[in-house]
């Protein structure tokens, strides 16, 4: 499923830039350092929420492609859980629409 695997290439490029760009919150008057663009081990709660929902967003998405892949590996074609879960990855997906790599065939 070439679709699939492009789209999970597309969310993990962006989250990937997000993870990066988390360090960019980190507040000034925070006693814990930054290195190298990462945030380690601070106390800023936006760095902290931006890593958290980027984790969340990843497993939830995985647990999609998982079910996708499970089917297919079953004979099963798009089931109704597989368009169902492939709906939910192209949801993640729609807040990067303006991206240069969008493609519009992922509009929920």
């Amino acid at each position: 499923m070439p679709v699939v695997t492009r789209l999970m290439s597309f969310l993990g490029d962006r989250w990937q830039e997000e993870q990066r760009d988390a360090a960019l919150f980190h507040e000034f008057d925070c006693p814990g350092p930054v290195q190298a663009g990462r945030v380690s081990r601070c106390s800023c709660p936006c760095p902290a929420q931006i890593l958290d929902r980027v984790a969340t967003d990843r497993r939830i998405v995985r647990d999609c492609e998982q079910r996708i892949r499970r089917e297919q590996d079953r004979g099963l074609c798009w089931s109704v859980e597989s368009v169902r879960a492939f709906q939910v990855m192209k949801a993640f997906a729609l807040p990067y629409e303006l991206h240069p790599g969008w493609q519009e065939s992922w509009r929920p």
